[in-house]
């Protein structure tokens, strides 16, 4: 019979703090694009996400900066519909 593996505590740790990470950062850029009065796609909205996972993670660096500045303008041609 195997044997089941013995759960790593520091990769469960690592796992959960990204989780927590993650649902955090997904609910921030929620609340930017409401409030900003921006309607985002399924895809921009994790893919934001995910830039905001790493800043949470790593820090701000200049990757980070120039992918923000992506964001950005990649947002500010979009062209929103009014209401």
């Amino acid at each position: 019979m195997p044997s089941t593996p013995t759960p790593n505590p520091k990769k469960q740790a690592q796992s959960t703090q990204r989780q927590i990470a993650t649902q955090s950062s997904l609910k921030l850029v929620l609340d930017w694009s409401t409030t900003c009065n921006k309607c985002l796609t399924l895809k921009e909205l994790a893919a934001i996400t995910n830039v905001m996972v790493d800043y949470v993670e790593n820090g701000y660096s200049k990757e980070i900066g120039d992918r923000f500045e992506k964001i950005q303008d990649h947002l500010d041609n979009k062209g929103f519909p009014t209401k």
